[in-house]
């Protein structure tokens, strides 16, 4: 008589490793064609009913909108979960009881695909002031911007992208990532995110008010995009700048009590070596011209804090001089390692 089967038990990794494995996977196609995104969305699903609920949490956790297809499937599995809310009778929405759900969720937007008629106007493909009828909250928004048309009077690329962020009124962090050297036209959305208190920017978008006779002494367009973009956040409190900007070319918020600044060792000289440097900030002449000015002595002291490298970056001193002129507390913390030294050719 032959002997029994060895039972055998299946096994699985455990929940939070595959809800990991999920996300970084996921995470990872935020700039991906659609279509690989929805594969891989497909692909796991089918692994398993476990693999399938964790890929739901993870998609609706970690929202990401490139295209107007993204934003079909988002409207599917909302409105499937949650369905319609039945008090909207003019705009479809999603039922109130999502709002609590997304409130801990992330919402990932990538601005690219428009087309610009001549004079007829400039249209995004993804309808962006929609997406709150259907994610009606979020923690944070990160926004990629890709290249856009010129911000004139005739093209207003900016304008449908404040009027969909104004309407996240509970949303704290806001993430504005240009992915070009932006030049501004002067241009000024007129939607504001009141309850934003910590804003990060990178390759901030370059003011040219200099180059206008009429903007002498610091002063600036009404309109112009750049210098009054902090203050469609009026009650920012933590500015975060990822690349290098002439701080006095900033209008700030009163409720700004924090400035970040990232200067990692990105310059070399053969007789230095890698290095950092604060030059391209103009910290010193920010402050002289009224950066973190205050009026009362007894109001919080204000900070900026420098992320850098090994050693001190260029210019420091100067702008811990002028910090203690002003009564502004600098903070210098080493979060960066040198690149590689580039490699010798052999003599």
């Amino acid at each position: 008589m032959a002997p029994p089967l060895p039972v055998l038990h299946a096994r699985t990794l455990p929940n939070e490793l595959i809800h990991c494995i999920i996300h970084e996977a996921w995470f990872s196609l935020v700039d991906y064609e659609w279509g690989d995104r929805w594969e891989l969305y497909r692909s796991l699903s089918l692994v398993s009913r476990l693999w399938r609920d964790i890929m739901a949490t993870v998609a609706l956790r970690c929202v990401m909108i490139q295209t107007p297809q993204d934003f079909s499937v988002y409207r599917h599995l909302v409105t499937r979960r949650w369905g319609l809310d039945p008090g909207s009778t003019e705009i479809e929405r999603v039922a109130p009881a999502a709002r609590d759900y997304f409130q801990r969720s992330e919402l990932h937007i990538v601005v690219s695909d428009w087309s610009c008629p001549s004079f007829s106007g400039f249209y995004f493909a993804t309808d962006y002031p929609r997406i709150p009828c259907y994610i009606p909250a979020c923690k944070h928004i990160s926004v990629i911007i890709k290249e856009l048309p010129s911000n004139d009077r005739f093209v207003l690329p900016y304008q449908p992208l404040f009027n969909f962020l104004s309407q996240y009124t509970t949303t704290k962090e806001v993430y504005l990532l240009w992915t070009y050297t932006h030049i501004n036209r002067y241009i000024l959305p007129t939607d504001e995110m009141r309850g934003v208190t910590y804003l990060r920017v990178h390759e901030y978008p370059r003011c040219v008010c200099h180059n206008y006779s009429r903007s002498s002494n610091h002063q600036h367009d009404s309109d112009c995009f750049s210098y009054h973009l902090p203050m469609l956040f009026p009650n920012l409190e933590h500015l975060h700048l990822d690349s290098p900007y002439i701080l006095k070319c900033l209008e700030t918020p009163p409720s700004l009590t924090q400035l970040t600044l990232e200067a990692p060792p990105i310059h070399y000289l053969p007789s230095l070596g890698h290095f950092s440097s604060l030059m391209g900030w103009n910290i010193v002449s920010a402050l002289a011209c009224g950066l973190f000015k205050r009026d009362d002595r007894d109001c919080l002291k204000k900070k900026i804090i420098v992320n850098t490298g090994p050693t001190e970056p260029t210019g420091w001193r100067q702008a811990l001089a002028a910090c203690q002129e002003h009564n502004v507390e600098l903070e210098l913390r080493h979060v960066y390692l040198n690149p590689p030294q580039p490699s010798r050719s052999p003599s």
